[in-house]
């Protein structure tokens, strides 16, 4: 694999600098390209942490699928503008790592790392995948060995995980067993003295995987998933009355979807709205979006494009996609996406900044 020194000539060489740095902006944000640690980064995400930093995992090697691709992690520190050099925290021969999900749990102290591995071949073979994690007392500085988690061929992971009411985390999944069609989406719940996991189904979730799931209000047991359609048509999304044990039928929203990975947030430090990244479209990864909704994620009356290159849609190697994003204490948004596998782009802004177009 190439040497990161290789990316950073590359990135100056077309006028971004994949240093980590964030660097205020014209229009009121601030960003930064993360150094890629490896020639192929994808499928980033973000934690925040108790002292207020944040820590961002990924996944990097020579393409999608290969031997030996690793998931990454990094770090920014409280006040600061300068993102850690990422580090190797998960790497096997023979094997591909891929879709890293942090959860910091406050019960525990713990940072959890949830990934997907299968075995390695391009293009990627599903339905080897399994799920493991690892677990670091440390903030992610250090971690466990990793352990299997999820061993039904064909399991993978990629969104937040949540707390329900009772103490229990929810971890979204989806199973892929061959076809569009046989894949499909679950919700798997745990106590944290439990050894088993309880699996509860989302009927009629065919063809829709990678959950994303909210509680538009907090102490209350509704919540919210939205999914990716493999048939490049529509988001959906389906809701639960009882914290997670049973779903409703999904049901397409009017927001389109590419066959590429969303999350949705909400905003519980300022106004309670809800916030969504997705490409809007339904065929290339390019623009990147983050939609508003002041209605608990039901309707998106504001969108502004994060990233849009219009002489490139359609190009190849162009590809803004699979975000993450949250929200911490100080009323900052926070989203990281895949820069054209290039690298990692994150940025920060405030809610009004939505608004402003």
């Amino acid at each position: 694999m190439a040497s990161p020194l290789i990316f950073l000539l590359f990135s100056f060489a077309c006028g971004q600098s994949f240093d980590g740095v964030v660097r205020p902006t014209s229009d009121g944000r601030a960003e930064a390209y993360m150094i890629p640690p490896f020639k192929s980064n994808h499928a980033s995400f973000l934690e925040k942490l108790p002292n207020g930093g944040l820590v961002m995992a990924w996944f990097s090697g020579a393409t999608e699928g290969a031997d030996n691709v690793s998931i990454v992690v990094a770090h920014l520190p409280p006040n600061s503008t300068q993102w850690s050099k990422a580090s190797v925290v998960a790497q096997r021969s023979g094997y591909s790592n891929q879709n890293p999900v942090l959860f910091y749990r406050n019960a525990t102290g713990i940072l959890y790392l949830f990934h997907s591995q299968q075995k390695a071949k391009v293009p990627p073979s599903e339905d080897s995948a399994n799920v493991w994690t690892r677990l670091s007392y440390t903030m992610g500085m250090n971690w466990t060995d990793e352990v299997d988690v999820f061993t039904k061929p064909g399991s993978f992971d990629r969104n937040r995980i949540i707390e329900r009411l009772n103490g229990d985390i929810l971890v979204p999944m989806y199973f892929a067993h061959g076809g569009s069609e046989d894949q499909f989406s679950a919700m798997q719940t745990k106590s944290v003295n439990e050894k088993d996991w309880h699996e509860h189904d989302v009927k009629k979730s065919n063809y829709l995987v990678q959950p994303s799931v909210i509680r538009p209000k907090p102490g209350v047991k509704q919540l919210t998933a939205y999914f990716r359609d493999r048939r490049h048509e529509h988001i959906y999304m389906s809701t639960s009355t009882d914290d997670g044990d049973t779903w409703t039928e999904p049901k397409k929203t009017k927001l389109p979807n590419n066959n590429s990975g969303i999350q949705a947030n909400v905003l519980n430090y300022t106004s309670g709205n809800v916030v969504l990244c997705f490409n809007p479209t339904n065929e290339v990864r390019n623009p990147m979006t983050i939609g508003l909704s002041e209605d608990g994620g039901n309707s998106w009356a504001y969108q502004r494009n994060l990233e849009y290159k219009k002489e490139s849609v359609g190009v190849m190697g162009v590809e803004y996609s699979y975000p993450s994003v949250l929200q911490t204490s100080d009323g900052y948004i926070h989203v990281s996406y895949t820069y054209n596998r290039e690298t990692i782009k994150y940025m920060r802004f405030h809610e009004d900044w939505i608004k402003q177009k």
